[in-house]
């Protein structure tokens, strides 16, 4: 017997990904006032930008920069003041599996800040921030196989669908945004200190000229100065539309996915003619795009004759990406805070701030289950002064979301529209709302075959075999070992079927 094989090759890209690695960014300022002048720091945030990285071997390197925001008094403790400052960082991180390619790959780096610090010392603040970096790289792989084998009306075949994906095209693009937003008379706003902004994409609108178009939502909270009695600090919430097009190199595929992020965010509030108050603000918004294509495909999962010379197949594992993950969930949360013993007592709640620390996740049933550490903080007045009081605290926190994610994909947590609100004068609630986004790809593993030969076999035993079926074992496992065909095991036994406990008996008949 002659056999003819059929090939065929199938496009799709190994995923690479970087062991999370922790790291410490730390910088120094000096402070406007004087050497002898008490300071005091109030709240320290930080952002994180990642602008690139690199691939060598089984390392990533990622170069980025974190920018510093504090709110501190110097002098007069009760007038806050705000501070920005940068420092770059490039770090570098192990691969969790070798990578042998020399080839180009599309590397996505990503960071997150996880704790900050800020301390007053000799006119100076020294600030330190720890971030969580990981990255993921893409690799094109073309894997080859035997799509068929022909020869004999004997041979019998063993089929399985594989749904693949790859990516035909991305891009990426940044553009500055400028907004300007009115300012209610009733807050008595005196000056704005800084915001904060987050970028939510709500559609992706993919074009003939090559081009895709990103929709979506910006929310930004601004915290202010203000001259309203018993309020010194006052912050606002403010939503801004965006719509930014990027062209894409490559095709647009079948399916679009997009990621926006706020690299830079600017405000300044001053007064208009005529009488209010405005806050303008300048955004620098990123957006990166990827086109995949989906191909579904039909291979050889194993295969074997009736009749005359036996079939030596060999297969391998292979492992290959058939989906995109993109996807976010927002879900209302609260805490109570417990003030540390011996802290003045609250009268008035001014700022609250919560940065969540995703510990654990896990995934059941189309929903994610996040447990971690809530990084809060509250500015607040006591009845006797002026001056405002701030304390930390960390506060564990599970929050299940309505999404259809994975452990393993890159899940990032924000915590928005905190409002405190005292309890008692030790103890202040904190509601917040946590939006989780995901974004990974999906894999599949299936074992294919990738050469086949002829072999010599000796003659198959005739007559009537009674045999019981071995754990895990199918039908098509004892069609092979018998060499007769399904239909005929089938036929024989009507009730069978694949997935048959062990033990059951099953008669095959070779003539």
């Amino acid at each position: 017997m002659e056999l003819q094989l059929i090939r065929e090759n199938m496009e799709t890209e190994q995923i690479l990904s970087a062991k999370p690695t922790q790291a410490a960014v730390e910088t120094e300022v000096a402070l406007p006032g004087g050497l002898r002048e008490e300071a005091r720091v109030y709240y320290a945030d930080a952002s994180v930008t990642v602008n690139g990285g690199e691939m060598t071997g089984s390392r990533v390197s990622a170069d980025g920069r974190v920018t510093f925001h504090v709110l501190y008094a110097q002098g007069d403790l009760a007038h806050v003041k705000a501070l920005e400052t940068t420092a770059d960082f490039s770090q570098s991180l192990p691969l969790k599996e070798e990578n042998a390619a020399v080839a180009a790959v599309r590397l996505t780096p990503r960071a997150e800040v996880q704790h900050v610090s800020a301390k007053a010392f000799n006119g100076r603040l020294l600030l330190r921030a720890i971030m969580l970096l990981t990255a993921e790289a893409a690799l094109p792989r073309t894997l080859s196989f035997v799509k068929d084998v022909t020869g004999d009306d004997g041979i019998q075949r063993s089929v399985q669908t594989l749904q693949t994906q790859h990516t035909v095209g991305e891009g990426e693009g940044q553009t500055l945004l400028r907004e300007e937003f009115e300012l209610s008379d009733v807050l008595q706003i005196k000056n704005t200190l800084y915001a904060t902004a987050q970028a939510q994409v709500e559609d992706i609108l993919g074009g003939g000229d090559g081009k895709a178009t990103v929709t979506g939502t910006i929310a930004i909270e601004a915290y202010h100065t203000s001259d309203m009695p018993g309020r010194p600090l006052v912050y606002t919430r403010h939503l801004m539309p965006f719509e930014q097009t990027v062209a894409l190199s490559g095709a647009l595929g079948d399916a679009l996915a997009a990621h926006s992020a706020v690299r830079d965010v600017a405000v300044l509030s001053q007064e208009i003619e005529g009488g209010g108050r405005i806050m303008r603000a300048e955004i620098q918004l990123y957006s990166a795009l990827t086109a995949v294509e989906n191909a579904e495909m039909n291979v050889l999962r194993d295969v074997f004759t009736t009749d005359g010379p036996a079939i030596d197949a060999v297969s391998q594992q292979v492992v290959f990406r058939n989906g995109t993950v993109n996807a976010q969930a927002a879900e209302s949360g609260r805490a109570v805070m417990l003030l540390p013993e011996g802290s003045p007592r609250v009268k008035t709640a001014l700022l609250g701030f919560v940065r969540p620390v995703l510990v654990k996740a896990e995934q059941q049933n189309g929903k994610l289950t996040a447990d971690g550490i809530l990084a809060a903080a509250l500015i607040y007045l006591t009845d006797d002064s002026d001056v405002p009081v701030s304390v930390e605290q960390e506060i564990p926190f599970h929050t299940v979301f309505a999404l259809d994610a994975s452990p393993d994909d890159a899940l990032s947590l924000t915590a928005v529209q905190v409002e405190p609100a005292p309890i008692t004068g030790d103890r202040v609630e904190l509601k917040y709302i946590l939006r989780l986004f995901a974004e990974g790809v999906r894999k599949g593993e299936a074992r294919v075959i990738t050469d086949a030969e002829a072999v010599d076999a000796p003659a198959a035993r005739q007559g009537i075999v009674l045999s019981f079926v071995q754990p895990g074992e199918s039908l098509w496992d004892i069609a092979k070992r018998y060499r007769v065909s399904m239909d005929e095991i089938r036929h024989l036994n009507p009730q069978v079927e694949d997935g048959m406990q062990a033990g059951t008996p099953v008669i095959t008949y070779k003539r």
